[in-house]
């Protein structure tokens, strides 16, 4: 999925309208559904997940470092004990989200799994490495399965949506894949 980089202004365009989703949308969630909305739906993860698939790692990844940070500062979400593990997560997410696997419209599913996947153990790893390196008083990793349950609706949501509407705005907005 590395795609041509022709159209450098048409991907920070699109990549900020993704930010902005990014802050919006967990807003919208949380507004609907209340706090639990968060990490029941996942909505943060949408943006991220989709800047992977549509304009590749580096877009992919820098969003996953945006986008919570400047939600934290304009909304105070995540909270400010989570806001580094969802750095951390995000930042898997989309990076690995964009890596170059498959060229094939089935690739976007490829590329989502093992970004969920990823973006989780690196949560994970990074609870570990806050409890028993840094001696921080965090949540145990374990607490990572719990959120995984807890997620499957926003799991669900970006099984059925994200590959096909990254590979619909990628025909539309004209990002070109080379194989």
């Amino acid at each position: 999925m590395a795609q041509s980089l022709r159209h450098p202004a048409k991907r920070i365009c699109t990549g900020a309208l993704l930010l902005a989703m990014g802050i919006l949308l967990p807003q919208v969630f949380h507004m609907i559904g209340g706090p639990a909305a968060g990490g029941m739906f996942l909505p943060m993860h949408i943006p991220v997940l989709l800047a992977g698939l549509l304009l590749g790692a580096p877009y992919g990844a820098l969003l996953g470092i945006i986008t919570p940070l400047l939600s934290f500062m304009a909304t105070g979400m995540p909270a400010a004990a989570k806001l580094p593990f969802m750095l951390l997560e995000l930042t898997a997410y989309g990076a690995l989200a964009g890596l170059p696997l498959s060229s094939k419209p089935y690739g976007f599913y490829l590329n989502l799994l093992i970004a969920q996947i990823g973006g989780r153990v690196v949560n994970a790893l990074a609870l570990v490495v806050a409890a028993h390196v840094l001696h921080l008083n965090v949540p145990a990793a374990a607490t990572v399965l719990t959120a995984l349950v807890t997620g499957l609706p926003g799991v669900a949501i970006q099984w059925v949506f994200l590959p096909i509407l990254a590979l619909l705005l990628k025909r539309g907005l004209g990002f070109e894949q080379t194989a």
